[in-house]
C-alpha cells in the first residue's frame, strides 16, 4: 500500500497526473506505431479517465481543500473549469481524429501536446500560488506554440506560430516581472497571503505597479484589448482542429487564474486595480465586437468573436474580484463558451476541408441545402454565440450582465448590452449565407465521422446548457464559498 506524504492529496493531483501519464504513454506509442490514431486513442482514454476524477472534485465536497501546502487548490470552481478544459480537449481530439494528415495528425507528438497543454490549463486553475500558475502558464504556452505553427512550410502557419511565441514570450515575462514586484510588496507568493498583507494597509507603488504587470500578462492569454493583436491572426493560421482547442482551453485556463487572482490576491482595498480591471473590459467588448463586425472569413471572426466574449467573462470576474458576485458564473459561461465555440470551429473545421479559402463567407453559401445537418449545427452556435434563447450564450451572457450590474459596474453592463445588439448583424450574416443565399460552387465537406461526433456533442452541449442551465448553475455553486473572498 503506497501512503502519500504528509500534505498532499492524489485526489486532487489526480486529473493532472492523469494526463501526463496518458501524454508520455501516447508519445512512446506513437514512435513505434505508425498510425497516429493510436495516440488519440489513449489521448481519448486518458481525457476520460481525468474527467472521472475532476467530477469527482467536483461532486465531493470533502475532496475540497489544498495540497502541497497551498499550492494546489481543489474547490468548486477550480474543479468545474477542469472539467470544461477536459471537455474541450476530448472535442478537440475527436476533430483532429480525420484531419488531413499534411496539416495535423502526420506527427506522433501531436496528441501528446494537446495532453500537456491540458495538463498546463488544468494546472493554472488549481493554482494556489504563483509558483504554480506560472509553471502551468509556461506547460501549457510551450505546447500550444508549437501546436500552432504545426502547418510547417505553410506561411500562414509559421507566421502564426512566429506572432504567437513571440509575443507570449514577451507577455510571459511581463507577468514573471509583475510576480516579482508583488512578491517584494508582500513577502508571498500565494494568494491569500498577498491578499491579506495587501489588505492589511494601503498598498505601496510597487504593488500597484505589480498588479498592473500580472494583469497584462493574464490579459494577454484571455485576449483582452489592446493585447488581443495575436487571437486572430493565429486562429486564422494554425490548423482549425488547433485553432478549436486554443480557443477555448487557452481562455479557460486563463480566465481560471485570472479569477483565482482577482478573488484572493486582490482584494477590495485595491480600487485601482478593479478600474485597470474595469477599462480593458470595456475596451475589449468595443474593440472584439467591431472587430469581428469587418470580417468576411469565419476564423477571422470567431477569432474576434473570442475576443469579445473575453469582455463579458471580464465583467464577471470583475464582479467576482470584488466578492460581490458568485465565480459560479464565470464558471458556467466557460463551459458553455467550450461547447458553442468549438462547435463552431469544428463545423468550420468540415467545411473548410483542406481548402485555406475555405472559411470565406461565400464558402457557407447554400449550406443549408446541401448539408442541412451541419447547417442546423452552426445555425444554433451562431445563435448561442449571439446570446439568442433559450441557448447556452444567452444565460451566460445575463449572468455576466447581472452579475456587472450587482456590483455597481451599470455603465459597463449597459455596453455589454449594446455590444450584444453588435454582435447579432455578424453572426446572422454567415447564418443568412448558410440558408438564404445560393451557392456558388458546390460545397465539399470533409468526411470525418469523429469530427461530426465532436459537433454533435457540442451541439447537445450546447442546447442542454440552455434548456436546464440550473443543474451545472447548482453543482459548481459551492464555487463562491471555495474560493477564499479577501473582504
Amino acid at each position: 500500500m503506497i501512503v502519500p506524504p504528509d500534505g498532499l492529496v492524489l485526489g486532487g493531483i489526480a486529473p493532472a497526473l492523469t494526463l501526463l501519464v496518458a501524454a508520455a504513454t501516447a508519445l512512446i506509442l506513437g514512435t513505434v506505431r505508425a498510425d497516429a490514431r493510436q495516440g488519440g486513442a489513449v489521448a481519448l482514454l486518458g481525457l476520460a479517465a481525468a474527467a472521472v476524477f475532476a467530477v469527482r472534485n467536483l461532486v465531493d465536497p470533502g475532496a475540497h481543500g489544498a495540497t502541497f501546502g497551498v499550492q494546489w487548490v481543489v474547490d468548486g470552481a477550480s474543479a468545474g473549469l477542469a472539467v470544461a478544459i477536459l471537455v474541450g480537449t476530448f472535442l478537440a481530439v475527436l476533430l483532429s481524429w480525420d484531419a488531413p494528415v499534411a496539416r495535423v495528425g502526420d506527427r506522433p507528438e501531436f496528441h501528446p501536446l494537446l495532453l500537456l497543454a491540458a495538463t498546463g490549463g488544468v494546472a493554472m486553475v488549481h493554482a494556489g500560488d504563483f509558483v504554480v500558475l506560472l509553471l502551468g502558464l509556461e506547460i501549457l504556452s510551450l505546447s500550444v506554440y508549437a501546436l500552432s505553427a504545426w502547418r510547417t512550410g505553410v506561411r500562414e502557419g509559421e507566421e502564426a506560430g512566429m506572432k504567437y511565441f513571440l509575443l507570449g514570450a514577451f507577455a510571459s515575462a511581463i507577468l514573471i516581472y509583475g510576480v516579482a514586484l508583488t512578491y517584494g510588496a508582500t513577502g508571498a507568493f500565494d494568494f491569500a497571503s498577498i491578499g491579506a498583507a495587501l489588505a492589511a494597509g494601503a498598498p505601496g507603488p510597487l504593488a500597484l505597479l505589480g498588479g498592473a504587470f500580472v494583469l497584462v500578462g493574464l490579459g494577454f492569454k484571455v485576449s483582452f484589448a489592446p493585447f488581443h493583436q495575436w487571437a486572430p491572426d493565429v486562429y486564422t493560421g494554425a490548423p482549425t482542429p488547433v485553432t478549436a482547442f486554443m480557443s477555448v482551453v487557452v481562455k479557460v485556463a486563463a480566465f481560471g487564474a485570472l479569477l483565482r487572482v482577482a478573488s484572493e490576491a486582490w482584494p477590495a482595498t485595491v480600487p485601482s486595480l478593479d478600474l485597470m480591471l474595469a477599462i480593458l473590459v470595456a475596451l475589449t467588448l468595443v474593440v472584439g465586437n467591431l472587430g469581428a463586425l469587418l470580417q468576411s472569413g469565419a476564423k477571422r471572426m470567431l477569432g474576434y468573436s473570442a475576443v469579445a466574449h473575453a469582455g463579458y467573462l471580464g465583467l464577471a470576474v470583475l464582479a467576482a474580484g470584488q466578492g460581490l458576485a458568485s465565480p459560479t458564473t464565470v464558471v458556467w459561461y466557460l463551459l458553455a463558451y467550450t461547447f458553442m465555440n468549438l462547435g463552431a470551429f469544428a463545423v468550420t473545421h468540415l467545411v473548410m476541408h483542406d481548402d485555406p479559402q475555405g472559411d470565406r463567407i461565400e464558402a457557407w453559401q447554400g449550406l443549408g441545402a446541401r448539408k442541412p445537418g451541419l447547417a442546423i449545427a452552426m445555425t444554433l452556435f451562431l445563435f448561442s454565440l449571439a446570446g439568442f434563447p433559450p441557448l447556452a450564450g444567452f444565460f451566460g451572457k445575463a449572468l455576466a450582465v447581472r452579475a456587472a450590474f450587482d456590483a455597481g459596474w451599470s455603465s459597463l453592463a449597459v455596453l455589454a448590452l449594446l455590444a450584444a445588439v453588435v454582435a447579432v448583424v455578424y453572426y446572422t450574416r454567415f447564418v443568412f449565407a448558410m440558408w438564404f443565399a445560393r451557392a456558388p460552387r458546390a460545397i465539399e465537406v470533409a468526411p470525418s465521422d469523429a469530427a461530426r461526433w465532436a459537433v454533435g456533442l457540442a451541439a447537445a452541449g450546447t442546447v442542454a446548457m440552455g434548456l436546464f442551465p440550473d443543474v451545472w448553475y447548482a453543482l459548481v455553486e459551492g464555487a463562491g464559498a471555495a474560493l477564499a473572498l479577501v473582504p
